[in-house]
């Protein structure tokens, strides 16, 4: 019969780069560490146990915490940080009035631009040159049923 028994357990002391806690791909939660490999040749990641926060679908608030603590930084630091970040709720900031000023407020800043390069046509900032991309010999485009698509077809 054979035993895996792990050869590099982590401990509290462990040294860590960074923590992230938070939402991963597909809504739900995770918690990495980055910290050295074994070997001190390279950076690992790796998945900490116990419970992790997720958000649902269409929920706001706060979606991670990320705690960079450089090389001088023990596991068991981290932890209390995380510890004491999840203890305190988040509390929105804004109000829905204050967003919409603010995009109101930047909508205005950029239509106000505008209007000065029209009136000064000089000052307004060159427009880049258009890269042609050529295609490889023995290839063209060709219409496809979708408007404004083409496939790129060898001839």
């Amino acid at each position: 019969m054979d035993v895996f028994v792990p050869k590099h357990r982590i401990t509290g002391n462990t040294m860590v780069q960074s923590l992230y806690s938070g939402v991963a791909n597909g809504g739900g939660g995770v918690t990495t560490l980055l910290k050295p490999h074994a070997d001190m040749n390279r950076m690992e990641r790796v998945p900490l146990e116990g419970p992790t926060p997720s958000l649902g679908r269409g929920q706001s608030g706060n979606a991670a915490v990320i705690i960079v603590g450089g090389m001088e930084t023990t596991l068991d630091e981290v932890r209390d940080i995380l510890a004491a970040r999840r203890e305190k709720k988040f509390v929105q900031h804004r109000g829905y009035g204050e967003i919409v000023q603010m995009c109101r407020e930047l909508q205005e800043r950029r239509n106000s631009v505008i209007r000065y390069f029209r009136r000064n046509p000089s000052e307004a900032p060159r427009p880049k040159k258009k890269v042609r991309l050529l295609l490889p010999v023995g290839c063209r485009w060709v219409q496809s049923n979708e408007p404004g698509l083409q496939l790129r077809v060898r001839t």
